[in-house]
């Protein structure tokens, strides 16, 4: 059987799918990864960083000149400087390779600290871990204990650069020790898989579990038009039940076989092929004037960087509002704080400002709520005001998913899914980069960031502008389409 090289990431990998690892070893080229991965990467170096400030005397072993470079560097400094936490720290064992986010020193061995971006121990944290430990262990490395370091997210940020209870250890040593015994079985199956075929797994779990799968456009292949998975809700056990039948169409179920409403209703739809808007969505219509149209953008940080701040919190730093008279008239209004300071307040106090004391409030969705109720709680002197918009808040997002469905919206309810059958010249393919949440905070980040190109930031902020005003103009179409049932055209 060929030897194959493997990686903690590798073994990781298998122990979500067989496939996914055989496909990443063999099939990189078909990997597409979602819109968040770029900022999940950038949030595990931020924490990353700032857990290794927490040992000054720490040494870096870089990965500058390949893997066995790196073992090298690590094993010279275990010699040469034995009391020194090392980073980064770099081994082999019956050609598996890690690499040891903190490797501390202690009374007769080291200490293995993993460092986590997230705020609590995770199932998987602990096979990860066992990974790490079996290699130390065969390499020849004492591992005394073994902890998970992760985000407390009760930490408040005092400012100046102070993370000092940013982090929270959890001693996971038992655990892992016990699990390290089935890594040798582990490796051993991965090898044995990877010498065969690719592994036929169906779709299911664990391409989702614990993290998106990049592979799982492939694993779905040619699907049919209207492939089951789109159907509201619906269970892998109900998939594979109809599979099994051999249905993979929704419009191949045959009637009284869905017992859910909502399927039921989709399954109908889509076999007819055109939309349908139920006439209590013309309720819609007898909210006053005048009306607002309101959605936030925020930024979350692992790490906060404003005083006063806690780790994953949503905190806005722009803010669009479209506003439409009786008369018919609409104009828009907009926030976007681009100094890198801390934007909470003045976005607060901007949007107070500009929003009258009576109308309708039009959100999609319930996040706007929950940004300004943090925001009540984070500014007393503005709470009874940001608390009287909240009062006046209505969610289109409900009455769409009581009230409309068209066969492209592929069980989804989405605004940038529902928006194209209504309103087709408003897709948000029209964008530029910023065309979702996730691009939108990585453009803010680069915004602020004092390295960034200003002919680049321009553009970022124009995107920015641009793509939270489109959310809202975009409210304001669905709004007239839910009142009188005729879809909108672009205007010459």
């Amino acid at each position: 059987m060929t030897t194959h090289y493997l990686s903690k990431s590798k073994i990781m990998a298998g122990r979500q799918c067989e496939k996914r690892l055989w496909l990443a070893v063999y099939r990189s080229d078909l990997i597409e990864y979602g819109s968040d991965v770029e900022q999940r990467f950038a949030v595990g170096e931020d924490v990353n960083d700032v857990a290794r400030a927490q040992y000054p005397d720490g040494v870096l072993v870089t990965y500058d000149h390949g893997a066995m470079a790196a073992v090298e560097e690590t094993r010279r400094l275990l010699n040469e400087q034995p009391d020194t936490p090392i980073f980064e720290a770099t081994f082999k064992a019956h050609d598996v390779l890690v690499r040891v986010d903190i490797l501390k020193p202690c009374r007769e061995g080291f200490e293995l600290i993993e460092v986590k971006s997230s705020a609590s121990v995770k199932d998987y944290h602990y096979e990860d871990s066992a990974v790490q430990t079996w290699v130390l262990e065969c390499a020849g490395i004492p591992v005394k204990a073994i902890y998970l370091c992760h985000i407390n997210k009760h930490f408040m940020y005092p400012g100046n650069g102070d993370y000092r209870g940013l982090f929270h250890y959890e001693n996971i040593t038992e655990e892992v020790q016990e699990l390290s015994h089935a890594v040798p079985q582990w490796v051993h199956r991965y090898r044995e898989m990877l010498s065969g075929n690719e592994p036929e797994i169906e779709i299911g779990p664990q391409c989702t579990d614990p993290y998106p799968c990049p592979f799982i456009k492939y694993c779905r292949g040619e699907e049919t038009e209207y492939p089951l998975r789109h159907l509201p809700r619906i269970s892998h056990q109900l998939i594979d039940a109809l599979t099994a039948e051999g249905i993979e169409d929704i419009r191949d179920i045959p009637e009284g076989r869905l017992t859910n409403d909502k399927q039921e209703w989709v399954r109908r739809v889509t076999i007819a092929g055109e939309s349908e808007l139920r006439p209590e969505a013309a309720e819609v219509g007898e909210y006053g004037y005048p009306r607002y149209y309101l959605d936030f953008e925020t930024i979350q940080f692992a790490v906060p960087i404003w005083e006063g701040t806690s780790p994953y919190k949503q905190l806005p730093f722009q803010w669009s509002c479209h506003i439409e008279l009786a008369s018919g008239e609409l104009r828009h209004e907009e926030y976007l704080d681009t100094s890198g300071n801390s934007p909470m307040r003045a976005c607060a106090e901007s949007l107070i400002e500009i929003i009258g004391e009576e109308g309708p409030i039009f959100t999609y969705g319930h996040f706007e709520k929950g940004v300004l109720n943090a925001l009540a709680a984070r500014y007393p002197h503005l709470a009874d005001d940001l608390h009287k918009l909240t009062e006046r808040l209505v969610d289109l997002l409900p009455i769409m998913r009581r009230t409309y469905y068209h066969p492209d919206m592929l069980g989804s309810w989405s605004l940038k899914d529902v928006l194209p059958t209504i309103a087709p010249h408003l897709d948000y393919g029209s964008l530029g980069d910023v065309q979702d949440g996730n691009a939108a905070g990585t453009a803010y980040l680069q915004i602020i960031n004092p390295e960034t190109d200003p002919f680049e930031r321009q553009r970022l902020v124009s995107e920015l502008l641009a793509y939270c005003e489109h959310d809202t103009f975009a409210m304001v179409e669905l709004v007239k389409y839910l009142s009188n049932g005729v879809p909108t055209t672009p205007t010459t």
